[in-house]
């Protein structure tokens, strides 16, 4: 009678006997058999053990005599002992493999804080975990990532004779792609994700545009003080929630992810307070601050604080809830964990703008009123005039609102608007006054020229 026990079945019942808290596996598209270790925390850990094939019922028990043998004692697995590649054919594998790099990726990401949607490629059933763990990681790898569809990614490694669809450039999906390759950059795999493949990328995006703002064009679409304030209005008549939403961040120049982390709604003085102020809890992208209104008159016109204020913000919160985890990604604990970030900032800031302008959001979920601002093109071939373009604005075009508001209406230094805005004076001069016309300079100089000789 033939056994109905499989040789990997019989392997792991021997490790369980044991009480080992390991596993042999079978991974997909992998001609090597994995072990899969369960950590104390409930993580699991993953490793490709080279030199045991995943087709030989002998090396399915050569490896789990192996980590009987090893597991005796109280000494950590010698894994590298176990891996065996010692056919020419795997002397390549010295190279970084993708199980390794997601751990180390999600790990650096963690450390930052904020933006944990970056690393979903690397966690779980991310794209990248279930490419082959017996290949070293290429920058093919990383390239076919960036510019075809997930969908398209991952039913071509169900099935090779799948087609891979092209990502459309334009959507916000692509600039999560992008973002991605930064990512590996940043925590150390320039290898595989140079900085020319993000320029490359980077030049995909948006030809039309990219084009236009070589020939001068504006790169932001600045609305202004009139424009914002008849369109909250608006917007507030037809959606009290969100009209509040982007008050708060048109008054405020917050970034919209910041406002759902307001600690102290508007004081007397009109100020709140984004974050926390603790060292080893971050929850936005800077960390904690102090924020002032411009102009204060829009706190009492959008019902910005009180109970008003009080209201929309826990019915934002109670819609679209912030993720709070800990130093290791797990469920923040307030009675165990001190660290403590949002791992969701970046889809919390997705819901403001399929809100105002996302070619990625339904019809229905958009707001009914728009936002525009005039950009200026340089003069074209044979003209003398610049071009004049009216254009939808994104929530960040508030933010940069609010910058050059603070430059034109106020005796300011940008160091001081910088550190109310959460971030440095170099940015702050070199990318939200960028945009500055001649004639908003011309009336912040006589603001301040006028207010010095009036105090002299």
């Amino acid at each position: 009678m033939p056994c109905l026990v499989s040789p990997l079945e019989r392997a792991n019942g021997i490790l369980r006997l044991h009480e080992l808290p390991l596993r042999i596996r079978e991974r997909r598209n992998s001609q090597w058999l994995s072990v899969y270790e369960i950590l104390p925390n409930g993580r699991v850990l993953e490793r490709a053990m080279r030199g045991y094939s995943a087709s030989s019922d002998g090396d399915v028990s050569r490896l789990c005599d192996a980590l009987v043998e090893v597991s005796k004692g109280d000494r950590p697995l010698p894994w590298t002992s176990l891996a065996e590649p010692s056919t020419a054919s795997t002397a390549h594998l010295t190279q970084p493999c993708w199980p390794e790099i997601c751990e180390a990726v999600v790990a650096f990401q963690r450390r930052q804080g904020v933006n944990m949607n970056l690393a979903g490629p690397f966690k779980g059933k991310g794209y990248f975990c279930l490419l082959p763990v017996d290949q070293p990681a290429t920058e093919e790898d990383v390239r076919r990532f960036a510019v075809h569809t997930s969908e398209s990614l991952k039913a071509r490694l169900e099935d090779p004779a799948e087609p891979l669809v092209p990502m459309a450039t334009h959507r916000q999906g692509f600039r999560q792609k992008r973002e991605v390759v930064s990512l590996l950059r940043r925590a150390g795999f320039g290898a595989i994700a140079p900085q020319t493949l993000s320029e490359e990328l980077k030049g995909m995006v948006n030809r039309k545009k990219q084009a236009l703002v070589a020939a001068g064009e504006s790169r932001r679409r600045i609305p202004i003080t009139e424009a914002i304030e008849q369109w909250l209005d608006a917007v507030m008549e037809e959606d009290p929630l969100w009209g509040w939403v982007f008050a708060m961040v048109a008054t405020y120049g917050l970034r919209p992810h910041e406002v759902w982390h307001i600690a102290e709604l508007p004081d007397a003085q009109g100020m709140v307070s984004v974050g926390i102020a603790a060292r080893h809890i971050k929850v936005t992208k800077t960390g904690f601050r102090v924020a002032l209104p411009l102009p204060a008159a829009w706190v009492e016109r959008y019902g910005l604080g009180g109970h008003n204020g009080e209201r929309r913000l826990a019915e934002l919160r109670r819609r679209y809830r912030p993720r709070y985890v800990n130093e290791e990604g797990q469920p923040y604990d307030p009675e165990r964990d001190l660290v403590m970030r949002c791992d969701n900032n970046e889809r919390l800031g997705a819901v403001c703008c399929h809100k105002l302008r996302s070619s990625d959001a339904k019809a229905e979920f958009e707001l009914q009123h728009k936002l525009y601002a005039w950009v200026e093109t340089a003069p074209a071939q044979g003209k003398r005039k610049a071009q004049r373009r009216r254009e939808r604005c994104v929530p960040y075009d508030l933010r940069h609102a609010y910058a050059i508001r603070a430059r034109e209406t106020t005796t300011w230094n940008y160091a001081d608007v910088a550190a109310v805005m959460g971030h440095s004076p170099e940015v702050h001069r070199r990318t939200y006054l960028s945009e500055i016309s001649g004639e908003q300079t011309k009336a912040s100089v006589a603001r301040r020229m006028l207010t010095q000789f009036e105090a002299a």
